[in-house]
């Protein structure tokens, strides 16, 4: 975004003088000199910016995935935290400026509208991208035995568009997720029930009336904020405890990010070793000992990590699902992984794991021999491999499942792929040089996304104050539609790439990745918020607000709870209370005379 940086300082200059007139000088307009085209065009620009921000933050700490000693950190707390960074800092700097009781209202706009929007669009493209056919009510994620793997397809062409009969499922963790989300709303509640039994002014307030409701909420919003502290602690131990568990969804997570870094050639399979090596190298050259250093328990857990990074690849040959695969398939892994050997090494490992001589290894042989491989310090070349369009489940191999291919999920590889213009391939490197680039990376870009995010919310949120006051229309209104288009944009990506690979795994991910956002969204975001209203003494005057956040959640969250499927027609029905929700702020504002 640099040349968006460029632009928006460029116009500063009257602004900026203008504000240094009166001793507070600003790089950026003073909103309230700008003509409306100039408000219209600096907010594009800088809800651009703050978008390419939210990006590296995402990137970069994606990126630390493929560092073995900090993915499980990473992709248990900070993701998570990251991920609610732009919402965060837009709902601070909303409440930091001289009139912050009006101006919250543009961060209150961005929570609800962020919070709304993760529960309703997402979920909607999630579902229209990895719909499947239903039959009798249940996704057709697997192949019936007897069909002809050749026109057998998990969605029917037929019936592609059914509202009823065609549907996506997932597993018991959307459920626990429901019930943690729905658990997180007690802060709405604190601080809305005290709001409920002291505001009985008539609307709207006198400024007298609106500090002793401050005073009376005060204490309330202290207690409000305790409680999303202790809820967002437990919610990172709960993502913790999950990433530190070998079926847990983070592992899954990681190890998807490995296969990715793999294929496009940023990183190779020692690499992806680098915490195995580092922590069983030293006792494997000491007593000489493969089968000592992988029956150890962490080795193990390591060993079954290792397996579904590895699963994928073996996949792409075994195309009948016997779990075998030849030399030149074996051959072709090398390639895929960017470690290669020489063809008479190559020989020489297959036939050492090829113990009945059949000419074929199965998953098993595989594994041991490529974790062999990868403790071997002596091979360092690198070549490019073609990657096939076609996938087996590669979960049946690292499940014990394989060997029959009746039944069995096929997934469809993504194709053309657009790879990364990167100044040096990380795969040319050592393991060990491959982790400091990566670290360096990751680390550059999540602190330019940080530094821009902490740079352009403030101006940000007094450019939409002053679109709403020229406009005429209350703030809220246009942040909720604005700013989590500029902040959660990646995550109506993430969900459509998730979802897209229709399989019940990939469709809890993409589900679990919105539930997780709304959880932080209702204890780090709103935890900051009522610290400003603590602070800085603010009446809680966002009751209509308030209760559309709830009632939204309430529904998916029981939605969930109570379902394991989601037909087409459900995802309209949610998609609808995108819109509704802005439906009943104004209701409930205007008709029902709440604040």
């Amino acid at each position: 975004p640099a040349a968006a940086v460029g632009t928006a300082l460029t116009m500063a200059s009257d602004g900026g003088a203008a504000a240094a007139a009166d001793g507070s000088w600003t790089p950026f307009p003073d909103a309230e000199l700008c003509t409306m085209p100039q408000i219209i065009f600096l907010t594009c620009m800088y809800c651009y910016i703050l978008f390419q921000a939210a990006n590296l933050l995402s990137d970069g700490s994606e990126l630390l995935l493929l560092v073995p000693s900090l993915a499980p950190l990473v992709g248990s707390v900070v993701l998570p935290v990251l991920g609610a960074v732009p919402d965060g800092m837009m709902v601070l700097f909303s409440g930091l400026g001289p009139d912050a009781q009006n101006q919250i209202s543009v961060g209150v706009g961005a929570l609800a509208g962020s919070t709304v929007m993760l529960l309703t669009l997402p979920w909607f493209i999630a579902i229209v991208a990895g719909r499947v056919t239903l039959k009798g009510g249940v996704p057709s994620y697997k192949r019936p035995v007897g069909a002809d793997p050749k026109t057998w397809d998990k969605l029917d062409p037929q019936s592609a568009w059914s509202l009823k009969g065609t549907g996506v499922g997932y597993a018991d963790s959307i459920r626990a997720g429901g019930r943690m989300m729905l658990g997180t709303l007690i802060g709405y509640v604190i601080i809305q029930g005290a709001a409920f039994t002291v505001d009985k002014y008539e609307k709207p307030p006198s400024h007298a009336e609106l500090v002793k409701e401050a005073k009376a909420e005060n204490s309330w919003a202290l207690i409000g904020l305790l409680v999303c502290t202790v809820e967002f602690l437990y919610y990172l131990q709960v993502c913790w405890s999950d990433a530190n568990s070998s079926e847990g969804q983070v592992d899954d997570q990681i190890a998807d990010a490995n296969v990715q870094a793999m294929r496009e050639g940023k990183l190779t399979l020692r690499g992806a070793m680098a915490k195995f090596r580092e922590r069983n190298w030293a006792t494997l050259c000491q007593k000489g000992d493969l089968e000592h250093v992988l029956l150890n328990k962490e080795s193990m857990d390591e060993v079954r990590r290792m397996c579904k990074v590895l699963a994928p690849f073996f996949a792409y040959y075994d195309a009948n699902g016997d779990n075998q695969i030849d030399f030149e398939e074996f051959r072709m892994i090398f390639k895929d992984v960017h470690e290669n050997l020489s063809r008479d090494a190559q020989a020489q490992m297959f036939d050492a794991a090829d113990t009945d001589r059949s000419g074929y290894i199965s998953f098993e042989e595989f594994v041991a021999c490529f974790m062999s491989f990868a403790l071997d310090p002596c091979n360092d070349l690198k070549e490019h491999g073609e990657k096939r369009r076609y996938k087996a489940n590669p979960k049946k191999y690292w499940d014990g499942e394989a060997g029959s291919n009746e039944g069995g999920e096929e997934e469809e590889e993504d194709e053309g792929e657009e790879e990364e213009d990167m100044p040096e391939d990380l795969a040319d490197l050592e393991p060990e040089e491959q982790q400091k680039r990566i670290k360096r990376r990751a680390f550059i870009k999540m602190g330019m996304g940080l530094g821009l995010v902490l740079i352009f919310s403030d101006p940000t949120v007094d450019l939409l104050s002053e679109m709403g006051k020229r406009l005429d229309i209350n703030p809220f209104y246009i942040s909720f539609v604005l700013a989590p288009l500029a902040s959660n944009a990646s995550e109506l990506v993430a969900a459509f790439n998730y979802a897209a690979k229709r399989t019940q795994k990939s469709m809890t991910t993409s589900l679990s990745t919105l539930e997780g956002a709304a959880v932080m969204n209702n204890t780090f975001c709103l935890g900051i918020f009522l610290a400003l209203v603590y602070v800085k003494n603010l009446a809680w005057e966002f009751t209509a607000e308030t209760l559309s956040i709830v009632i939204i959640q309430i529904f998916i969250g029981l939605l969930v709870i109570f379902r394991n499927v989601h037909s087409l027609l459900d995802g309209f029905l949610i998609l609808s209370f995108y819109p509704l929700a802005l439906v009943m702020v104004w209701f409930m504002e205007n008709k029902l005379d709440l604040d």
